[in-house]
């Protein structure tokens, strides 16, 4: 039940707290989904353990990321929005909900750097105590499989509403009939269980009757975390067939609207809507990172957004599309790393780049209509990138982060001035061909150093890329092409050039003496 590339949910999403996509807003999604999964009608969690292998990358950056944040709220049942949500690991850690604890050891499956296994203990009505075991993955830009459940392979995506009926023997009949009006998407026989995927909540009424009936021993029932996809069928098959697809002089926010519309099964004025307030959110937290004046929540940096974007400079640099883009990525990144709410896109490490580039466009007197439309092409260009490629820096460095973001804001800026589908995939493909092998070498952890900076190298990257693009440069490389380099080059990597802290800017003699200070400060 792998998801498809839907462009709210897979690029300019997730809705999210904490510094990285990869490892603050998926966890937060697979505990989520995992404390319904596990709880039925009058149970409770009783404790969770939650277990990292120590090659992968959860096991090196959990606490300096805010996985351990992530997977505590989730399991709480906090929502994103709630100031709750910093609270819930203080009060998990305490035993105040349920125990807590994180344990790093092999992995019988550990098939990526972000798996994870969950082994969680529920109460039930009458004292009486099971435990489940779950395994996860984070995919990069928020997206996440639940992949097992007791052993039994089940691959939740959080993308529609997930019924487990568990069997005491044999399959119970057809439950077809008991789920009628939740427009059943999907359904998969597996050994002693059957999962559905639905596309409407089922009533109290129909779950009812599925407890009820002989046979079945536990009905299990998740939430969407995102939006839910009504159709999975795979229509978006590349860049180069895009541009087959489309007139020389197609709207490419057009054709994003109508690809997103069949994708969520929505019509043209609920995805409007949807989009509208993305731009709203990314707005607000340049808002909020432009009035920040202390560091709480950043362990290395001080605000920066607010000082540069009052700092004087020798025109025409003090009136340029790069100081205001600059000012607006730094407030971005500022948000992002002090635990406010604000829009992966694709990943929170270059959540900066977009949102400075839409800032800088408002500031030149875009509309909101026209920040949308440019929104909708940057989202595009990031669901291009994700059919051959995957956002996650554990394995594919920061070229898959900041590359693509970069990639997606020239897109959008090469579409406001009116550039055809041909020039923004050439700055896209501009982009992409400037940051291949870009490694991920956070210090000390956080995604600050070389984070910031490289948010800063984004906008200025976007900017020239539509430059060059509506200039008439010849990119000469087709973007698909690019992506699947991107993929190979970060499998050349060396583990330690992967979001593993091991290398890079991370091990420079004038990082470590900073680590060093701040754990002895801690």
């Amino acid at each position: 039940m792998t998801q498809d590339i839907s462009l709210l949910n897979t690029v300019i999403g997730p809705v999210m707290r904490g510094p990285s996509s990869s490892h603050s807003a998926a966890p937060y999604m697979i505990g989520r989904t995992v404390r319904e999964l596990a709880l039925g009608p009058g149970e409770r969690l009783k404790s969770v353990v939650i277990r990292f292998d120590p090659s992968g990358s959860f096991a090196e950056v959990y606490s300096n990321q805010g996985s351990d944040e992530g997977f505590a709220a989730g399991l709480a049942g906090v929502a994103i929005t709630s100031e709750a949500y910093r609270q819930a690991l203080q009060r998990a850690c305490r035993g105040e909900d349920f125990e807590f604890a994180i344990r790093i050891g092999p992995l019988d499956r550990n098939d990526h750097p972000n798996r994870v296994d969950l082994h969680v203990c529920v109460t039930g009505i009458h004292a009486q105590e099971r435990t489940d075991v779950f395994e996860g993955v984070s995919l990069g830009g928020g997206t996440f499989l639940v992949t097992h459940l007791n052993g039994q392979h089940i691959n939740v995506d959080g993308a529609a509403y997930t019924l487990i009926a568990e069997h005491e023997v044999a399959a119970t009949g057809d439950l077809l009939p008991y789920l009628e009006g939740a427009q059943v998407a999907e359904q998969h026989a597996l050994n002693g269980m059957t999962l559905y995927a639905l596309t409407v909540a089922p009533s109290v009424r129909m779950l009812a009757d599925l407890r009820g009936l002989a046979g079945l021993r536990r009905v299990r029932l998740a939430s969407p975390t995102q939006e839910v996809v009504h159709n999975r069928e795979r229509t978006l098959l590349g860049a180069s067939e895009l541009l087959q697809r489309v007139a020389a002089d197609a709207d490419l926010a057009d054709f994003a609207m109508a690809y997103e519309c069949a994708r969520l099964g929505l019509d043209l004025a609920a995805v409007q809507q949807r989009f509208d307030e993305r731009v709203q959110l990314m707005a607000a937290s340049v808002e909020a990172g432009l009035a920040k004046e202390d560091s709480a929540g950043m362990k290395y940096l001080r605000p920066t957004a607010r000082r540069f974007s009052h700092t004087p400079l020798p025109e025409p640099l003090e009136t340029s599309f790069l100081k205001t883009a600059i000012a607006g990525a730094l407030a971005a990144m500022e948000e992002t790393t002090s635990r406010g709410v604000v829009c992966a896109a694709p990943t929170a490490g270059s959540a900066g780049i977009v949102p400075g580039c839409l800032h800088a466009l408002r500031v030149l007197g875009a509309s909101e209509h026209a920040l949308s439309d440019s929104l909708k092409v940057m989202a595009l260009i990031g669901a291009l990138f994700a059919v051959r490629g995957s956002y996650a820096a554990e394995t594919g460095g920061c070229s898959v982060e900041t590359g693509t973001s970069a990639a997606m804001a020239a897109a959008g800026i090469t579409h406001y001035f009116g550039g055809t589908p041909a020039q923004i995939l050439a700055a896209a493909s501009i982009c992409l061909m400037n940051t291949l092998g870009l490694i991920c070498d956070p210090v000390g952890g956080e995604v600050e150093i070389p984070c910031h900076a490289r948010n800063i190298a984004g906008v200025g990257h976007a900017w020239s890329a539509s430059t060059a693009a509506l200039g008439g440069f010849d990119a000469v490389i087709p973007f698909d092409e690019l992506v699947e380099q991107t993929v190979k080059v970060g499998n050349m990597m060396h583990p330690d050039l992967r979001c593993t802290a091991r290398g890079g800017c991370a091990t420079t003699p004038s990082a470590l003496r900073l680590v060093a200070v701040k754990n002895l400060g801690a």
